[in-house]
C-alpha cells in the first residue's frame, strides 16, 4: 500500500457551514461538553454529596440537641401548667349532654309504640347512641343518632310490650360523640340545608273500594344528592301531644325525584290531629349517598 503523500489542510471550524443552520458556537459548546463530560459528572456528584452531607449534619445536630437538652425541657413544660388554663380548655371541648323529654308509650293493636323528644345543643358535635324504653319490668331497645344543634323524636314502633298508653321510662347510653371536621364541613347550616331539602306534600287519609284507610302524601327530593334509602318518621299530634306513630322507608330517592307514598294505617285514620312527616337521615354518613353514576 502506498501512503497518501498529499498535504493535509487544517480545518477551521468557524468556516464550517451546516445545512441545518447549526452555528459554530453551538458546535464549540457541544465539543467542549463532550471533552469535559467526566469532569462535569464528577462536579455534579461532589455538589450533591456536599448538599446531602450538610443536611445529614444539620439533622444529626438537631437530634443530638434534642436528646441532650430538649428532652428535659419537654418534661419541664409538661409539669409546668401555670400559663395554661387546662380546665377551661377541657370545658370548651366537652360536649353538652343530650336533653330528652318524658317518654310516652302508645298502645296499638299488636303491642306498643314509644316516643320521646331529644335535643343536641352542641353546634359542632353530633352523636350516635343506644336507648331503651321501659314499661314496668319490660324494655324495648334500639339505636339512633342526632345531628349538631338538632331536636328530634326518638321513635320505636311495633314493640311486643303490652301496656296502656301513658308515661314510659327512657335510658340513653353508649353515647359516642364526634366533632365536625372543619375541612370537610366548614358551614354546617349550609351543609344541612343542601342535603335535607325535601318537600312533603299534603299528608292525608283516603279510603278506597277495599274500605282500607291509607295515609297518602308525596315526597320530593329538591337537593342535588341521591339517596339509597330515606327513612320517614310519621307522627299525629293533638296540642303537641303525639297520639300515633309510624315509620316508612323509601327505597331509593334520586335528586329532583318525586315519589307518591300510600301507607296502610287503618288504626290512625279516625284520629283528629296534625300529621307530620320528617326524614330521619344521618347526612354525615357518606354511605347514605348514591354515586352520581347510579342516578
Amino acid at each position: 500500500m502506498t501512503e497518501d503523500k498529499s498535504p493535509k489542510k487544517d480545518i477551521d471550524i468557524k468556516k464550517y457551514e451546516d445545512p441545518i443552520d447549526l452555528s459554530p458556537k453551538n458546535l464549540e459548546l457541544g465539543l467542549w461538553l463532550a471533552n469535559h463530560r467526566r469532569q462535569i459528572y464528577k462536579l455534579i456528584v461532589i455538589i450533591l454529596a456536599t448538599v446531602a452531607t450538610g443536611f445529614l449534619l444539620y439533622s444529626g445536630y438537631g437530634y443530638f440537641y434534642y436528646f441532650v437538652f430538649g428532652w428535659e425541657q419537654d418534661k419541664i413544660l409538661e409539669q409546668d401548667t401555670s400559663g395554661i388554663d387546662l380546665a377551661a380548655y377541657r370545658a370548651q371541648n366537652i360536649p353538652i349532654d343530650l336533653l330528652y323529654s318524658q317518654a310516652q308509650i302508645i298502645s296499638n293493636n299488636t303491642g306498643s309504640d314509644f316516643v320521646a323528644k331529644i335535643k343536641n345543643s352542641n353546634e359542632k358535635q353530633y352523636a350516635s347512641f343506644n336507648y331503651c324504653f321501659t314499661s314496668g319490668t319490660e324494655e324495648a331497645c334500639g339505636s339512633d343518632f342526632i345531628l349538631p344543634n338538632e331536636e328530634k323524636n326518638i321513635i320505636l314502633i311495633n314493640s311486643q310490650i303490652k301496656a296502656a298508653s301513658g308515661p314510659a321510662g327512657l335510658e340513653i347510653k353508649n353515647v359516642a360523640w364526634q366533632k365536625l371536621k372543619a375541612g370537610d364541613i366548614p358551614d354546617w347550616n349550609a351543609y344541612k340545608a343542601e342535603r335535607l331539602n325535601f318537600s312533603i306534600t299534603d299528608p292525608k287519609f283516603s279510603s278506597y273500594g277495599d274500605s282500607v284507610n291509607y295515609l297518602e302524601f308525596s315526597v320530593t327530593n329538591n337537593s342535588s344528592y341521591s339517596y339509597f334509602t330515606v327513612p320517614l318518621d310519621i307522627t299525629i299530634s293533638q296540642n303537641d301531644n303525639i297520639i300515633a306513630l309510624n315509620r316508612y322507608v323509601i327505597q331509593g330517592l334520586n335528586s329532583r325525584e318525586t315519589k307518591s307514598i300510600r301507607l296502610s294505617w287503618p288504626e290512625a285514620a279516625n284520629l283528629k290531629g296534625t300529621i307530620e312527616v320528617k326524614p330521619n337521615l344521618n347526612i354525615i354518613n357518606s354511605n347514605l349517598y348514591k354515586p352520581y353514576s347510579a342516578n
